[in-house]
């Protein structure tokens, strides 16, 4: 219990902490996926560190082991509570230096303690019982590890706020260190004791020494070894690639909350469990079977997974995710050496994390404009496997030639690990061609393709009956489409898709404008600057955009701004974050109209829902104006959280359905949520008044600190 307890709640506290301190940075940063991203990028660079340290810990005597681990103890309990600095407010220009930069000041001194609690917890064990395994207390973490991540969603998201989460966990952090400390003072006392054993310790040491000199004697043996230790590295970096790309997949299109993120990541720690508990699960020959079938259906996953509905994505991303870590790990679990080498195993794991990261972070996201780290990842593990299995029997054979040249060529032939990496090869082969064809036939009528931390844009022309259609996609959902005739029924000035006239959006310009004239609107979202075509002389539109990226698409390959007759102007940044500073700086916009469409993919960013939210744009609507709310959406049902809105703040709703049409293939929702009765009254508004059907829902209202998003899936 000595090591089990300081083990286990530094394990909790380790993985707790990455959902905690994400979910609290998402509405500074736009709600989009690549927050995630960035948190494990930042979490493995700590964890290496952390390992790194406990490494060169290693290699001092225990009496200096514990004097040095003592003051940065005490380092990490100034360092307490955690959270975000006071008036933190990023910009949108660089936000992963911000980001990183958030993370550090909030939680980096006591995540960097807490990622040397394993290694350095261990390999003290190890010292105190030279005999004894330690790897029952990396099981024993990982088992931790799990329940931190489970409880989050489901037990310390939904009951206490962002303050409560920080001091909690503070509080066990301080009980944590007290544990650790008592350790350390339970050694310092039995120094002696410990040293007396130090000398079996150093025998045993010198007969693994000997026997791994005799096995590097035989070429066999010795090629064999090579190949173990060599792919710790490759082995734990796809690990960590196969998590970040796959959760990216599942969330490009679904708000990224933490119960999609703690999803993917207890099964990488559940597959750790599994793998380095037992290696009879794991039979090679049949993974390769199974990982080449996934990695064609992963590729086909790139390009038509969201034509699948929400629960049928999950389950598949979640099947390749299982498989592919698993391989991983049981790879990892069949190499892993012994007490000797223990900390730098933990190293080597950490350092192929952090360049797993690295990869998807920084290297994909610069090298591909579309997340193809996706399908790329089975198409390494693929080749990898093929190396190695065929490192192991070109060995192998190469072992015979000592003992009979005949039985090299037999060997050559009837290995099986030289089958199993022509089979693995073969299947890389064909998903690499695969996803080549369907890429190329995906990207034939692309006009501009680009990728940053906020996701992906593409601008596509596509013909439909004839004419052509300019359209911006973002991620796999349509914002905003553009008629590329220069005059006539299809005119390039038209508003189509989701803004067409006749929506609810439309309908609050055209009713705002009749009634009061010039017209003042806000709009939080560009996408292709469409709604700008309503525009009047006279008329002041105002777009709050976070992606720059979409600002230079909607004014470069779209002309709705351009075309506009009403005075248009662009703030880029969060529009939360800048309506706030505006409202600080007492400059209280008045709008008229205050349009709600910001997506990331098909996902509203949640920040931009909350009740906080509303009362922000309150302050800045002025008397008898609409907040107009898009919630038009493939996987949530927003009106239930519309209603419980405006009956929180005294508003009243008015829901617009605008069903589809052979023209107009989407069908859009929109709500208007107003103070001003007499708009809704309005004989021409009523007719176009959808009943509000909550569809046995309770009416439900989103805070800063709490929001429930898996009660809106449709």
């Amino acid at each position: 219990m000595l090591y089990l307890l300081p083990v286990v709640l530094g394990a909790f506290l380790l993985f707790q902490v990455q959902p905690l301190i994400a979910r609290q940075l998402l509405p500074y940063f736009g709600g989009g996926a690549a927050i995630w991203t960035a948190c494990m990028l930042f979490f493995q660079v700590l964890l290496l560190a952390g390992y790194a340290y406990a490494h060169g810990l290693s290699k001092l005597r225990l009496r200096h082991q514990l004097q040095s681990h003592s003051l940065v103890l005490l380092l990490s309990a100034m360092a307490l509570p955690i959270g975000l600095p006071a008036g933190f407010a990023p910009s949108a220009s660089t936000p992963l230096p911000q980001l990183v930069s958030a993370l550090a000041m909030s939680v980096g001194i006591p995540y960097l303690l807490l990622a040397t609690t394993g290694p350095v917890l261990q390999q003290w064990f190890a010292q105190q019982h030279p005999r004894q395994t330690p790897y029952f207390l990396y099981s024993w973490s990982n088992a931790a590890s799990l329940l931190a991540l489970l409880s989050f969603p489901f037990l310390i998201e939904p009951n206490l706020s962002h303050s409560w989460q920080n001091h909690s966990w503070s509080l066990l952090y301080l009980l944590y260190l007290l544990m650790l400390a008592g350790l350390m003072l339970t050694l310092w006392r039995q120094l002696p004791a410990i040293a007396m054993q130090q000398s079996a310790l150093l025998q045993v040491q010198q007969e693994q020494q000997v026997q791994q000199e005799q096995q590097q004697t035989d070429a066999c043996q010795g090629g064999a070894a090579a190949v173990g230790a060599g792919f710790w590295l490759v082995y734990s970096g796809l690990g960590v690639v196969f998590l970040v790309a796959i959760t990216n997949a599942m969330t490009q299109n679904v708000a990224p909350i933490p119960f999609l993120w703690v999803v993917p990541l207890a099964i990488y720690l559940l597959t750790y469990i599994v793998a380095f508990q037992s290696t009879r699960w794991y039979q090679r020959g049949y993974a390769v079977w199974l990982l080449g079938i996934l990695a064609l259906i992963a590729v086909m996953m790139h390009f038509i997974g969201t034509q699948f509905d929400l629960l049928s994505q999950l389950v598949m991303y979640l099947g390749l995710l299982t498989v592919s870590c698993f391989i991983c790990h049981a790879e990892l679990a069949n190499a892993k050496p012994g007490n000797n080498q223990l900390t730098r195993f933990y190293l080597m794991l950490a350092l192929g994390g952090c360049i797993g990261s690295a990869l998807v972070a920084f290297v994909a996201s610069w090298l591909f404009d579309q997340f193809l780290e996706f399908p790329l990842a089975f198409i390494a593990l693929l080749l990898t496997l093929a190396c190695q299995q065929w490192r192991l029997s070109t060995v192998n054979a190469a072992s015979g030639f000592y003992r009979s040249l005949s039985g090299t060529v037999s060997s050559w032939w009837q290995s099986t690990s030289r089958r199993e990496s022509l089979l693995a090869l073969f299947f890389a082969l064909l998903s690499t061609g695969l996803l080549l064809e369907l890429n190329r036939l995906f990207t034939a009528t692309d006009v501009h393709r680009s990728r940053n931390f906020y996701g992906v844009l593409s601008v596509k022309d596509v013909s439909i009956n004839g004419v052509t259609e300019r359209r911006l996609i973002d991620g796999s959902t349509s914002h905003g489409t553009q008629y590329q005739a220069a005059a006539g029924e299809h005119n390039k000035t038209q508003p189509l898709s989701y803004y067409r006239p006749g929506t609810g959006v439309a309908h609050a310009l055209a009713t705002l404008s009749a009634h009061q004239g010039a017209l003042k609107a806000g709009f939080i979202g560009l996408g292709a600057g469409t709604l700008s075509a309503y525009g009047k002389p006279g008329d002041q539109y105002r777009f709050y955009e976070l992606n720059p990226a979409v600002l230079q698409v909607a004014q470069q390959y779209f002309s709705f701004l351009a075309d506009s007759a009403a005075t248009i102007s662009l703030v880029e940044g969060d529009a939360r974050v800048s309506l706030q500073q505006e409202l600080q700086q007492g400059q209280r916009q008045q709008f008229d109209l205050l349009v709600i469409d910001a997506f990331a993919g098909d996902s509203i960013p949640q920040h931009l829902l909350t009740l906080e939210a509303m009362a922000l744009y309150q302050q800045h609507l002025a008397p008898g104006g609409i907040i107009a709310v898009h919630i038009s959406n493939t996987h949530l049902n927003l009106l239930p959280l519309m209603v419980g809105t405006a009956d929180k703040m005294g508003w009243q709703l008015g829901y617009f359905f605008t069903p589809a049409t052979k023209q107009h293939p989407h069908q859009t929702e929109w709500v208007w949520l107003t103070a001003n009765s007499l708009l809704l009254q309005d004989p021409a508004t009523t007719a176009l008044l959808s009943p509000v059907d909550l569809a046995g829902r309770s009416p439900l209202q989103w805070h800063d600190h709490y929001s429930d998003l898996l009660s809106l899936l449709k």
